[in-house]
């Protein structure tokens, strides 16, 4: 799959953690998607098929219409229902890829709905805000629009300051992943049932979940795009043998395995692509 990579409006950054504008689906079926606790608002325009869990045999269907993408904690990939399918597809195809707390935000529903099938937008919706995507004249212009109707939709929420999100902040930038749920309890004064359940409500994962996935998508990225080597990794497992363990649970092979798949294009991993300047 050819794409690029586009941030969003300042604005918006707690929300969007960038938009994926998609020109091409060469090449997509070695496109995998490492689990970080984001999802996608999907702008279809022709797109057939689904996503399917990587090494499992879970298929989640992508609507036709305007969609919000399953929720999940494993590795994903894109299955399209024919070989033949870019001829029916206009390009470019836009996605917004969600902050883990985005589509809460954004919708004010509980994000543990995405866990099993992806949510098409209400034609109300689609009607209000997203009626005039794809008929601007460049990308830079389709891009303004989406930041003005996410903002919108965003505002009519009146959110309130969310907890999960100093939660969030704490085990990402202070805890760097090294933590675990007790003390986050002790540290935000809440039980261990509370927090699940918030988490589950705004995140649609829990917090123990939301760790282990989070810290594995870095640690992956660190080892595969800039090689490191285990002792160099900054999000580190306990042992090597820790860490092919968990490399195995998420890719069903080894990091090695891996390192070389990628290094031989047999397989492209989404998020190693940088943000177009």
């Amino acid at each position: 799959m050819i794409y690029d990579i586009f941030p969003p409006s300042q604005e918006l950054e707690s929300i969007v953690r960038q938009y994926v504008v998609i020109n091409s689906l060469e090449g997509v079926e070695s496109l995998l998607f490492l689990p970080n606790g984001c999802n996608f608002i999907v702008f279809n325009r022709g797109i057939e098929g689904y996503t399917k869990i990587y090494t499992e045999d879970d298929k989640f269907s992508i609507p036709k219409n305007y969609s919000v993408s399953v929720k999940t904690n494993k590795v994903e990939k894109f299955i399209f229902s024919n070989e033949n399918i870019s001829e029916d597809i206009t390009f470019p195809v836009i996605l917004a890829e969600l902050t883990p707390i985005g589509y809460y935000k954004l919708f004010n529903k509980e994000a543990s709905a995405l866990n099993s099938s992806y949510e098409e937008l209400e034609p109300e919706i689609i009607e209000e805000y997203f009626k005039d995507l794809y008929t601007h004249d460049s990308i830079d212009a389709e891009l303004n629009y989406l930041n003005s109707s996410l903002k919108s939709i965003y505002s009519e929420q009146n959110s309130p300051h969310l907890t999960v999100y100093d939660v969030i902040d704490k085990i990402v930038n202070s805890y760097r992943f090294e933590v675990t749920v007790e003390n986050l309890t002790k540290e935000f004064g809440c039980s261990r049932s509370t927090m699940e359940r918030q988490f589950k409500k705004v995140v649609g994962l829990t917090p123990k979940n939301f760790i282990f996935v989070s810290k594995f998508c870095r640690t992956a990225l660190a080892y595969i795009e800039d090689e490191c080597t285990f002792k160099e990794l900054e999000y580190l497992y306990s042992d090597n043998s820790h860490m092919n363990a968990v490399f195995k649970k998420f890719l069903g092979v080894s990091p090695s395995v891996i390192l070389n798949e990628v290094a031989n294009k047999k397989i492209q991993i989404y998020q190693m692509q940088k943000i177009k300047d």
